[in-house]
């Protein structure tokens, strides 16, 4: 018995057999691979570029953050100029220009009287005081680090990251980073103003 099987004639068989023949070709298949292949890698390329980018900018954040706290708890006291001095050494070592980080150094002390941690003085580098003096701090990842004989310098450093890249594509990232130490030479770095 023969088998039935269709087979058209006419268009519909000129159509089947260029199918076929579109089919068994092998030439060109690795130009379509390439075009469909190529906008994933060039994009997986820049991506891995500006991530490596940002963990690089991340890691410079984290590094200015606690070297100014570091550089600050050395000091038994300072002054207005002194701060400045150590924000713009600071700056240099983010690699940051000016409009895209902010520094703030604050003191925080135990109060026993109230029970909880205040601010006993803070500067950032447009010479203001961003936290009140006598003010509750409530940034600190765990308030039993101090006691009534002892202080914290915390320094905190905030940064706004885009890379020329991730302009065109998203808005700068905000990186903020906090960092704490004990003072070095006395209980608590006092602060003098403009000048000790």
């Amino acid at each position: 018995m023969k088998s039935s099987v269709f087979r058209p004639y006419g268009p519909g068989r000129r159509f089947v057999d260029l199918s076929r023949d579109f089919a068994a070709r092998r030439d060109g298949i690795a130009a379509l691979e390439f075009a469909l292949i190529a906008p994933m890698m060039v994009f997986m390329f820049f991506a891995i570029v500006e991530g490596a980018d940002a963990l690089t900018a991340s890691r410079r954040v984290t590094l200015a953050a606690n070297t100014l706290a570091d550089l600050v708890a050395q000091e038994a006291q300072i002054n207005s100029s002194e701060l400045d001095g150590l924000f713009r050494g600071v700056e240099m070592i983010s690699g940051a220009s000016d409009a895209d980080i902010n520094f703030s150094v604050v003191s925080v002390i135990f109060d026993p009287d109230d029970e909880r941690v205040e601010v006993a003085w803070s500067r950032d580098d447009n010479g203001g005081a961003p936290y009140a003096a006598d003010a509750p701090y409530t940034d600190l990842p765990d308030d039993t680090l101090l006691d009534e004989a002892s202080s914290l310098i915390v320094a905190e450093v905030g940064y706004d990251y885009s890379s020329a890249l991730s302009k065109v594509l998203v808005q700068s990232i905000r990186m903020e980073r906090t960092a704490t130490r004990w003072p070095r030479r006395v209980t608590q770095v006092r602060y003098c103003g403009p000048a000790c």
